[in-house]
């Protein structure tokens, strides 16, 4: 079964991306209603939670949280992935213990749908192909009369996709302008500035609220179910510590030991200020950031893993490719090309194919076309050295043979 496809100009519709990007990304607020109930049809509904509740069992940590009278210290239920960082107390409860919790009035996290339900992950992959950087979607079940978490900020960018029921939200404007990704979290209520916005979501509408905006939700006579959709962008900073990173290989300078007496009384001397703008003028003249990137890109890529698709099993043997095979890239892979002087390869979620440089023309070819037939590559390649390539592509489940019907 292929999953729903959502994509951002999907979830931001009618807005048009480049006009979001220009009027709200990392600045305000942005709530879009559509009167559409089944806007978000194929992602989650509460008639699915049971099942990925049974059957992808998460792990939760407060067993106090799942008692009638026992200790409880959270307004929630926090699912988390089996592999997840250990902690010291686990609990998988039954589909009925959650429920039981959800009745007594707690909001019912599921955390990384995007490894639970196959329209999540599409959408979740769609966005790090755009973006770039990580993204996640949790999902949100609210009693009526309730609310999960008391006036906070995020660390990361947030779309909020509303599936069922209503929800009521109130903004307070930037709690912290771009916080880091460990800075989020809850605001004490004499540090909220005035009430800026307020927003009554329903199924089919979507909030985006940039990192550092501070917010909370709660319901009234519903209950409600909504998918977070959080997009975990690298900053400026990262490039810089990875030029840092590098140059330090390259330059001894970077590699000298602080000078004596400046630790541990934290005294900065001025031969020491000298040394330090010295170094400041090496990174910016000698700092590559095409290296930077290309090792952030890289990083990122590595991370990822592959997505289930009837073409990992169920495809075609690659030797049936020929020369005049149609053949496209995987839907929704996210890769990159890359390459030295005498090598080139093309990275992706599970898998890497490599060669000699000869074949980086033929990789710059594949980037750009959306389908093409192997005898279509550049003449860098011999005619066997074309479907010899493209085969490996397929075998790898990097290229797929095209749907005739299309």
């Amino acid at each position: 079964m292929q999953p729903a496809t959502f994509d951002l100009a999907k979830v931001l519709r009618p807005i048009k991306p480049e006009d979001f990007f220009r009027d709200y990304w990392e600045k305000k607020p942005l709530l879009i209603p559509r009167n559409d109930p089944n806007y978000y049809r194929g992602l989650p509904t509460l008639r699915d939670v049971d099942a990925m509740i049974a059957f992808s069992r998460p792990k939760f940590l407060e067993p106090g949280d799942f008692k009638p009278h026992g200790p409880t210290s959270h307004p929630f239920v926090q699912g988390w992935l089996a592999d997840d960082e250990p902690f010291p107390t686990v609990l998988y409860p039954t589909v009925a213990d959650v429920q039981q919790a959800f009745m007594r009035g707690k909001t019912v996290i599921l955390n990384a749908t995007d490894h639970r339900w196959p329209a999540s992950a599409a959408l979740s992959r769609s966005l790090e192909g755009l973006f770039g950087c990580p993204v996640h979607a949790n999902l949100y079940l609210t009693p009526k009369g309730a609310q999960g978490f008391h006036a906070h900020f995020d660390g990361h960018e947030v779309f909020i996709l509303q599936l069922e029921g209503t929800k009521h939200w109130r903004f307070y404007g930037p709690g912290r302008e771009l916080p880091l990704a460990d800075e989020d979290g809850p605001v004490p209520r004499e540090q909220i500035g005035p009430l800026t916005q307020e927003a009554f979501v329903q199924p089919g509408d979507l909030l985006y609220m940039p990192r550092g905006h501070i917010h909370e939700a709660f319901t009234s006579d519903q209950a409600s179910m909504h998918l977070t959709i959080g997009v975990k962008v690298y900053r400026m900073a990262d490039l810089v510590r990875l030029a840092v990173d590098a140059m330090t290989r390259r330059d001894v300078r970077f590699r000298e030991a602080v000078p004596l007496g400046v630790l541990p009384a934290g005294r900065a001397t001025e031969s020491l200020k000298e040394k330090f703008g010295e170094l400041l003028h090496a990174l910016a003249d000698g700092g590559r950031v095409e290296e930077a990137v290309d090792r952030l890109a890289g990083g990122f890529v590595r991370k990822l893993t592959p997505l289930p698709a009837d073409y990992f099993f169920a495809a075609e043997d690659a030797e049936c490719v020929g020369p005049d095979t149609p053949v496209e890239k995987a839907p929704g892979v996210v890769y990159r090309v890359t390459g030295g002087d005498d090598w080139a390869a093309v990275e992706f979620p599970g898998g890497r194919v490599d060669g000699p440089a000869k074949i980086a023309s033929a990789l710059r070819f594949i980037d750009e076309a959306a389908r093409f037939k192997p005898h279509d590559l550049p003449d860098d390649l011999t005619a066997d050295g074309k479907v010899i390539l493209v085969r490996r592509l397929v075998r790898a489940r990097f290229l797929v043979p095209s749907d005739p019907q299309r």
